[in-house]
């Protein structure tokens, strides 16, 4: 099966992103091999047209997701329903076939879960964006016991609401990430795969080994073959292309094992 491999525009250094624009980084990636490109809000300039970006992706047959910082749900436990809105009418006009977001402050007793699920009903295009709430590296939304109670309570209200696992933000919130697979995987839509190694003052991340750690590959064993897989570490342009293939013939060959 051939896995679908994103690149994360926030993987690119930031000056080669500031100085070639992002259409010509999308032309690079797609020229790499890229099989989509996830476009970060955060990096996104007045100069960033989101239907010239949409155009060129449509163009260069790249799927897109669309990820941005703001929360799910406020400090109030409630939806951030003005934010959910613009998002997704900023996901519709990238052309983007996925928004991803950070949970927030999520409470079992306290969020309306019946509201949210009527807001996203009412703003959830007809042609079916995927909506996933990403593990971050915050106390709250990178906890598996949050996440899970939230996405078992979105799955019994038939929302379709999944997952974005990040492999390395577990570790900021002192979760194990094979323990975290095991438990969500079921859930699991998107995957970001990023390295992180400990530092005197927290944690830096960095290239993947290559080939992949077996511990990596025991992790990504745990999900459905479909899952997409996204680059979130740094690569440059002279080396994305590199990463992409061996990603792709890594999967390939753990599926041919399987």
């Amino acid at each position: 099966m051939n896995m679908k491999v994103f690149v994360c525009m926030n993987s690119i250094p930031t000056e080669r992103l500031q100085t070639l624009g992002h259409l010509e980084i999308i032309k690079r990636l797609a020229a790499a091999g890229a099989d989509g490109i996830e476009i970060r809000k955060e990096l996104l300039t007045q100069d960033d047209k989101l239907e010239e970006l949409n155009a060129l992706c449509k163009e260069l047959n790249l799927a897109v997701y669309y990820s941005a910082p703001e929360f799910l749900l406020g400090p109030d436990h409630q939806l951030n329903e003005q934010g959910f809105k613009q998002l997704t009418w900023e996901a519709q006009q990238l052309g983007a076939d996925l928004l991803k977001l950070p949970l927030g402050s999520y409470h079992e007793k306290e969020t309306n879960m019946s509201y949210v699920s009527e807001v996203l009903t009412e703003n959830r295009p007809n042609d079916g964006l995927a909506i996933t709430i990403e593990n971050d590296q915050t106390s709250g939304g990178g906890n598996v016991e949050t996440i899970t109670h939230f996405l078992s309570r979105c799955k019994t209200l038939d929302m379709p609401i999944e997952m974005t696992f990040d492999t390395g933000n577990w570790l900021y919130t002192d979760e194990e990430p094979l323990m975290a697979a095991r438990e969500l995987a079921g859930y699991v839509a998107y995957i970001h795969l990023k390295q992180v190694k400990r530092v005197h003052d927290g944690w830096v991340t960095e290239p993947v080994s290559m080939p992949l750690l077996p511990e990596v590959m025991e992790l990504l064993g745990n999900f459905k073959g479909a899952c997409p897989v996204a680059i979130e570490f740094p690569v440059t342009l002279e080396n994305a292309a590199t990463y992409i293939s061996l990603m792709k013939m890594e999967q390939e060959v753990s599926h041919e094992r399987a």
